[in-house]
C-alpha cells in the first residue's frame, strides 16, 4: 500500500469501554449479594452498579451517533432512543427511554428527601421520599412510577442510592440488544460480534457474556 493511500476514518471510541465494563461489573459480581432495603444497597456495590450504568449508556451513545452519522439521515444530535425510534425499533427505543433516565439520576445526581426510620433491622422510609424540584424531566414523569421509584417497564431504581446489580445487569442486556439491533442494520454501523472480553481470565465474546450474566 502506497503512503499516499488515503481512507475515510469516522472517529469512535465506544467500543473500547467493553473491556472496563466486564471489569467492573466482575467486581460488582464478586461482592456478596442481598436484595438492597428500600432506601439503599451497599455502598459499594452502588459505587460499581452506577459505575456500570453510566460507562453502558456511554455505549449505547457512541454507537448510535457514529450510526447517525453514517446512515446520513437522522439528526446528529438526536437522543439513542430517538435514533432506535427512526430505525424501526419502537419498543426497543422505549426501554433504552428507561435506561437513559436512570443515566440522568446518576450523571445529574437527582436528589430526593426523606425521613427514615429502622424497623427489624431494615432500614425503611418513614413516608414516601421526595424529590427535589428541578431534578428530572419530561422524560422522567414519562416512565418513573413514583411509588415504587422504579421505570415502569423494565423496573429500573431511579433513586440513585438503591440502584444495585440488578438495575446494572438488565441496562446492561438491553443496551447489548440494541447494538445487535444497530449491528443488523449495518457493520458499518456497529460490530462488535467479533469482540471479547476477558473475564476470569477467560476471552469471552462480550456479546455472549452479557446474554449468560444473571439479573
Amino acid at each position: 500500500m502506497s503512503t499516499t493511500d488515503q481512507h475515510d476514518y469516522v472517529s469512535a471510541v465506544f467500543m473500547h469501554l467493553l473491556q472496563p465494563i466486564a471489569d467492573l461489573c466482575d467486581r460488582m459480581l464478586q461482592l456478596s449479594s442481598g436484595e438492597p432495603n428500600e432506601v439503599q444497597t451497599s455502598p459499594l456495590e452502588n459505587a460499581y452498579a452506577i459505575s456500570v450504568i453510566a460507562l453502558a449508556a456511554f455505549l449505547l451513545e457512541g454507537a448510535c451517533g457514529r450510526a447517525r452519522y453514517i446512515s446520513a439521515s437522522h439528526p446528529k444530535q438526536s437522543t439513542p432512543a430517538s435514533t432506535l425510534r427512526d430505525f424501526g425499533a419502537k419498543t426497543l427505543a422505549e426501554k433504552i427511554e428507561e435506561i437513559f433516565v436512570v443515566r440522568d439520576a446518576i450523571a445529574h445526581a437527582h436528589l430526593w428527601k426523606a425521613k427514615i426510620l429502622w424497623t427489624q433491622n431494615d432500614l425503611r422510609f418513614a413516608e414516601p421520599p421526595a424529590r427535589v424540584p428541578g431534578y428530572g424531566d419530561t422524560k422522567f414523569d414519562k416512565v418513573v412510577d413514583l411509588n415504587s421509584r422504579t421505570t415502569r417497564q423494565l423496573k429500573l431504581d431511579v433513586f440513585p442510592n438503591r440502584i444495585h446489580r440488578r438495575t446494572a445487569i438488565i441496562v446492561l442486556k438491553e443496551s447489548s440488544n440494541a447494538l445487535q439491533f444497530l449491528e443488523s442494520k449495518g457493520r458499518h454501523f456497529v460490530y462488535l460480534t467479533p469482540k471479547d472480553v476477558s473475564v476470569g481470565g477467560k476471552l469471552i465474546p462480550f456479546y455472549q457474556w452479557v446474554r449468560e450474566l444473571a439479573a
